[in-house]
């Protein structure tokens, strides 16, 4: 059975200290790693004590996760390829750093795994690897164990010991040219820490050739320290990574020395965020070997970050961390929490004060508790993982969240329902008591991603009345949660009237995770936003007017409660608001059409109580010129003149006249038959042109780099900005040219008219993304007169675009005058339009850089710029 240790990122050194004192405590062995069993968290992050290496070319995310299956307890360590780079190696380790002297004795091994449906593939190597450093961090010995490869097998675990010596003069041929890697050159029975040791290092490493892909588990590492001074030990620390802590719990923990070396009080230092050092107001007792040590002090609604070290007579030092919040950070004081996971059962039972426990048998916990299919839960998929309710198919698995204290003090583990794909509800009754809510949850969604989840109430005749949305517009990580409040579709609160038994519902609309589910006493006289439009439900909201009603609870709005941030200018002087009393109406009347806006409205009442809601929307016409991504040429040049939605079904391309590819593992063709592989588009506006056919929407994917696609067209005569719709993962560009010759051979020239750089969210999280130039930021103007072929081209790949939408562009005269020491860039303004002013030294290229933003107001409006330089040039963009 596995123990758990809930030490953090515990690191060791040693102060040049000459003793001769290597076999004080021989005779005796100890695991000296920090959570070697990988039980004290969980989900796709980094095990607590350990350190993880990068590798070099690794994609965006996370290619890892704390999760089963485990050789003992609940979770191993799994790790896949996170590069998929072709002609490149990747090494990614995961390790600990303890001081050591020299002549100490150690052994070390671990279990290795890889499941059948996940085989680490061909080329790809596991290992395991002890090594000594010197004092300035260079190596002084290495040690490894044998491979574990796909030769290995699958599906059984099996133990890699640390028994083989490296010769640090043979350096292998490069693999990751970040990781050396070092001949073999023989046995050995114990691994001896030689002249010149101050730390040993033990790591798990994980190589990946090319793009060979697949999954190697690891788990119970030991690091078996059988002779020499051991380095103290930091244990018992509390509160470890935690949510909603007492402060009057305050920081407690224990340091001992096993090698009973003498460790004073003076010697103990704890440092609270960075710089405040509060060793001198700790709490110690204990015996000179042995310290029980206590912090009072902490205060609420705060976050803390702790850093420990302890250093004992020997001049090992131990060095521990954690992170945890105060009552209440990001949340008011919380009345009741429900877990995710425990959902209904048996056809609508419920708990309503449920025990926490990781096991079958208790009556009075949900655990092992199976729901019924469209009564207590709807499910889709059933996922892989079912730790918590193993008989149920809604999945369930370790959250990977901060910790809470009623959780660790029953030894429970945290759960959250993963996967929990669109479409998916789970019910939850409970006799509520007479109360009126806010509701949030405590959620995770992917790094730049958006998700959301819809709570309703379930009705006497099981139809559902949606409350609201609980929505993340660009998570920071799957096991990086956030606590967000159920709002409406106008951004505001909801308040939430529960009186006695009810069942609640939420309703996963993708990419959010949930962990749990909070009530707090709602604030009623808040004023209330409604009507709002555009309020960015949609793309395509072709208006010149923003509207909206806002409403003050039991009061009225004083003069200048109402304003609207729009762009970032304040234009709430131009408000038309009518109406009165509780209830006003209000129009911005000068709302640029075919633009994409950020407005930030704020309304403040008679008694102070105000809200903020912040909408981003864009007001484009679907009358604009646009094309399909899918849709680019065929047969060598040739393409459809009247077109119509799914006009190149079917079609192939030729290679090198329409399009450039390069395979890659997996791709599909659901489109067409050649070219850049394509996919359904899903969960996106279906513009009208689709809607009236019924036709499907596709989207490139697999699309590489150096992949590149031609669309020939009869375009319109006229200026455009132009703008993509497309989605993506982590960082991404394309790049649009037009090919000048040799249209329809294999012999084509370019010349580039821009660049679309982006930050996915997710292959089906589709945003519009700006043409500019290559500095990206200045919009880069496309002037087209009938036939042209136009080239999509990308070099970064990781992109997955949809349709580009060309808006015209209206001609701005400006002028540009010196005056004084300035140069006066001036032009005719629209009254709430925003303009941007670029400028650059040279004409015939470089970058434009944005000078600044300036609000029309119908009259002629100016920028100053100091006069330095030979010469500079100016143009102004709206937007």
């Amino acid at each position: 059975m596995k123990t758990q240790n809930f030490l953090k990122n515990r690191t060791f050194s040693r102060a040049p200290v000459l003793l001769l004192a290597a076999t004080c405590c021989s005779g005796w062995a100890a695991n000296i790693l920090v959570n070697p069993g990988f039980e004290a968290n969980s989900g796709q992050t980094i095990p607590t004590g350990w350190t993880r290496l990068t590798p070099t070319n690794a994609q965006p995310g996370a290619h890892y996760a704390i999760e089963a299956p485990a050789h003992s307890g609940a979770y191993g360590w799994k790790q896949w390829n996170a590069s998929y780079v072709a002609n490149a190696t990747n090494v990614a380790a995961l390790g600990q750093e303890f001081g050591s002297a020299p002549g100490s004795i150690y052994q070390a091994s671990g279990w290795m795994y890889s499941k059948s449906g996940d085989w680490i593939q061909a080329g790809n190597a596991v290992w395991l690897e002890v090594a000594f450093l010197g004092s300035s961090g260079n190596l002084v010995a290495l040690f490894k164990s044998p491979e574990f490869t796909r030769d290995a097998g699958n599906d059984t675990w099996m133990l890699y010991t640390v028994n083989q010596s490296c010769d640090l003069s043979r350096l292998l041929p490069p693999g990751d040219p970040n990781y050396p890697t070092y001949a073999v050159t023989g046995t050995v029975s114990q691994i001896v820490a030689p002249v010149g040791t101050v730390k040993v290092r033990f790591r798990y490493v994980y190589s990946a050739a090319q793009t060979a892909g697949g999954s190697a588990n690891f788990d119970d590492a030991v690091l078996d320290q059988v002779s020499g001074p051991q380095p103290p030990v930091i244990a018992n620390l509390l509160p470890q990574n935690m949510i909603f802590i007492n402060p009057a719990d305050g920081i407690s923990f224990n340091v001992n020395s096993p090698s009973g070396f003498t460790i004073d009080n003076n010697a103990i230092r704890v440092v609270l965020n960075g710089t405040n050092d509060v060793s001198g107001s700790l709490s110690i007792s204990g015996a000179a070997a042995s310290k029980n040590v206590l912090y009072s002090g902490l205060q609420s609604n705060l976050a803390y970050t702790v850093s420990i070290t302890a250093t004992d007579s020997f001049g090992f030092s131990a060095s521990a961390s954690t992170y945890f919040e105060t009552t209440w950070v990001g949340a008011p004081p919380i009345t009741y929490i429900w877990e995710v996971e425990d959902w209904d059962f048996d056809n609508g039972h419920y708990l309503n004060n449920p025990e926490l426990c990781n096991t079958p048998g208790n009556p009075n916990c949900y655990f092992g508790k199976i729901g019924v299919e469209d009564v207590d839960e709807h499910y889709t998929t059933g996922g892989n993982s079912h730790l918590y309710r193993p008989d149920d198919p809604m999945p369930t698995a370790g959250a990977g969240d901060l910790l809470r204290k009623n959780l660790f003090l029953a030894g429970r583990t945290d759960y959250r329902i993963d996967p929990f794909i669109q479409g998916e509800w789970v019910n939850y009754t409970r006799d509520f008591p007479n109360s009126t809510n806010w509701v949030l949850a405590r959620v995770a969604t992917g790094e730049g991603l958006s998700g959301t989840l819809t709570l309703s109430v379930v009705n006497a005749d099981t139809s559902t009345t949606d409350l609201g949305t609980f929505t993340v517009t660009s998570g920071r990580g799957w096991t990086a949660y956030e606590n967000v409040f159920l709002t409406d579709a106008n951004g505001n609160r909801v308040n939430v009237v529960l009186d006695g038994k009810t069942t609640l519902r939420v309703t996963a609309g993708g990419n959010l995770l949930p962990n749990f589910f909070m009530l707090t006493p709602a604030q009623v006289d808040l004023p209330v936003i409604s009507d709002l439009y555009p309020n960015g439900d949609t793309p395509f909201q072709y208006t010149n007017e923003l509207g909206f009603s806002v409403t003050a609870t039991g009061t009225t709005f004083p003069s200048g409660g109402i304003r609207l941030i729009l762009d970032g200018f304040d234009v709430s002087p131009a408000l038309q608001i009518t109406g009165a009393g509780a209830t006003r109406n209000v129009v911005y009347p000068a709302l640029l059409p075919n633009a994409i806006h950020t407005a930030a409205i704020l309304a403040t009442n008679a008694l102070g109580r105000g809200i903020a809601v912040t909408n981003l929307f864009d007001t484009f016409s679907e009358d604009n010129y646009m094309f399909e991504a899918e849709d680019f040429d065929y047969d060598g040049g040739v393409y459809v003149t009247d077109w119509f939605p799914d006009a190149y079904a079917g079609q192939g391309a030729v290679t090198n006249i329409d399009f450039q590819h390069s395979p890659i593992e997996g791709e599909a063709y659901a489109y067409r038959s050649d070219g850049i592989p394509e996919e359904k588009v899903q969960n996106e506006f279906l513009r009208q042109v689709f809607l009236n056919s019924g036709a499907t929407d596709y989207q490139l994917a697999w699309f590489g780099g150096g992949d590149w696609a031609n669309y020939t067209r009869e375009y319109p005569t006229n200026t455009f900005v132009v703008y993509a719709r497309s989605g993506g993962f982590g960082s991404y560009s394309m790049e649009l040219s037009r090919v000048v010759s040799g249209a329809g051979t294999v012999n084509q020239a370019t010349s580039p008219l821009g660049y679309w750089k982006g930050n996915g969210k997710g292959n089906q999280v589709h945003e519009w993304v700006l043409l500019t130039d290559a500095g990206g930021v200045a919009p880069a103007p496309v002037t087209l007169n009938g036939l042209a072929t136009l080239r999509l081209s990308t070099s970064t790949g990781n992109c997955h675009p949809g349709y580009f939408m060309f808006v015209p562009a209206a001609g701005i005269r400006a002028t540009a005058v010196r005056s004084g020491p300035n140069v006066v860039v001036s032009f005719p303004t629209q009254t709430g339009v925003v303009y941007r002013v670029f400028c650059r030294d040279s004409l015939a290229g470089g970058d434009w850089n944005l000078l600044g933003t300036v609000l029309g107001d119908g009259a002629v409006r100016g920028i100053n710029d100091p006069a330095v330089g030979a010469q500079r040039y100016y143009k102004v963009s709206a937007p």
